[in-house]
């Protein structure tokens, strides 16, 4: 397949995905899961009420007592808030984020699969439901580790030279988006090809070395859209500092329902990529 052929089809993919946002129901998973995500990002607000603060502090603390300590305070909350929040979704992923991937890809697989729609149940994600859970701690513990590794294989090298840090900043994620695209295909697979944790995995590894680049940047696209919240979280202290604190909690609002959408996006593209791998 040439260049401009996998550009039509790269295309093509995303206006398929498009023309199918008005039906809310594909939007249903990911919301409710956005939903959780909320709520975690509510009760950490008011991590220091009296009915919140004896549940959360002993988890809170595994992040060291300095850090439990400036958690508790204002406008201490706020600095650590995108951090805490993001090991809480990591918890949350864990356990649901594969299963809201499988049950929109049921949703999109009946758009795409026309007369025999009928024949794809929501009950078959749930019935997937551990595989999905597997295929998707197997990808985040791929990411986590990359991503903890090299920063300290290269500390020596980056310690001290703003430019260099500002340099593997942007190479480590667009490495953490490469590595993604590997396994971009395995969540859907699941539903699409019925395929265990292992069958799945193998499958994206598989589809991926047949196509590098198309996979990589099915990836990169959704994932730009997550670039500016992601960048002011990383920024956190300075917009604590220069503007006020609660800017924090809006941004991290903002963030969650980009999610939705580059959820949304990836699981739509990769469906409809599988259906016509399987046709």
């Amino acid at each position: 397949m040439g260049f401009m052929t996998r550009l039509n089809y790269f295309i093509e993919l995303y206006f398929g995905v498009i023309r199918n946002i008005f039906k809310l129901r594909l939007w249903l998973p990911f919301t409710l899961y956005a939903l959780l995500q909320f709520g975690l990002l509510l009760t950490l607000l008011y991590y220091v009420h009296p009915r919140i603060y004896p549940v959360l502090h002993p988890l809170v603390s595994l992040l060291g007592d300095r850090q439990a300590t400036m958690f508790s305070h204002y406008p201490g909350l706020f600095v650590l808030l995108p951090s805490v929040v993001q090991w809480g979704k990591l918890a949350l992923g864990i356990v649901f984020e594969g299963l809201a991937a499988g049950l929109t890809a049921v949703l999109f697989l009946r758009v795409y699969s026309g007369a025999n729609r009928e024949k794809v149940s929501l009950s078959l994600a749930f019935s997937k439901w551990l595989h999905l859970m597997g295929v998707w701690s197997f990808i985040v513990a791929i990411l986590l580790f990359v991503n903890w590794l090299l920063p300290v294989l290269l500390s020596d090298y980056l310690v001290g030279n703003p430019r260099r840090l500002m340099a593997f900043g942007v190479l480590m994620r667009l490495f953490t988006v490469l590595l993604y695209s590997i396994f971009i295909f395995a969540v859907p697979a699941v539903i699409v090809f019925r395929d265990n944790l292992l069958k799945a995995l193998r499958h994206s590894v598989r589809l991926f070395l047949h196509n590098p680049v198309f996979s990589f940047f099915l990836a990169l696209v959704p994932y730009l859209l997550s670039v500016p919240t992601s960048y002011m979280t990383d920024n956190v202290t300075t917009i604590v500092a220069r503007f006020n604190p609660e800017l924090v909690f809006y941004i991290l609002l903002a963030a969650i329902v980009i999610d939705i959408i580059v959820n949304f996006l990836v699981t739509g593209t990769v469906v409809k990529f599988l259906v016509d791998e399987q046709s």
